[in-house]
């Protein structure tokens, strides 16, 4: 399989071999993003990390809530280059699963469960906005959460047999 199709093409399935193999490409590429954007604007970089830069950002969606202001050019590209991360960890999370047996349902119960706590952090976040630094508090407990649940979730995910493996 391709790296394009294995990255970009929600369709079919792949074994363990592939899946980590994949990841690693994800992580090294994702690594590679953040420290070019760090040449550019050091503001908005970290959207590149897993789990951090989801974090980052809704302290960003947070402040710009909370000064009632329109997001500048730079926040914006940073939520592409997140949805530009998250979209082949998700065609590569899918295909795991599917090969696991598993489906759609454990992918689909990790993204509610990551939205549900980003969003309970983001709106923490906005509840302490105008006390100083305490505002770092919720941040950092959305990416730790995130990270945590995250690495649960690949490991066991990447950890299963496939279905062919089981049936023989």
């Amino acid at each position: 399989m391709s790296l394009l199709s294995l990255l970009f093409d929600p369709r079919g399935a792949v074994d363990r071999r592939a899946f980590w193999s994949g990841l690693i490409q994800l992580t090294v590429v994702s690594l590679a993003v953040y420290v070019g954007l760090i040449y550019l604007t050091q503001a908005w970089a970290f959207a590149a990390l897993p789990a951090i830069g989801e974090a980052f950002l809704i302290g960003g969606v947070v402040g710009h809530l909370y000064d009632a202001t329109v997001p500048d050019v730079a926040f914006v590209a940073a939520l592409g280059v997140l949805a530009t991360r998250l979209y082949p960890a998700t065609c590569l999370l899918l295909k795991r699963s599917r090969d696991a047996g598993q489906g759609v349902r454990p992918l689909m119960v990790f993204s509610l469960t990551s939205l549900a706590v980003h969003l309970l952090m983001g709106l923490w976040a906005y509840d302490l906005f105008g006390d100083g630094m305490a505002v770092i508090v919720p941040l950092i407990a959305d990416g730790v959460i995130t990270a945590l649940t995250g690495t649960v979730f690949v490991i066991w995910l990447g950890g299963i047999p496939s279905r062919r493996q089981r049936d023989v």
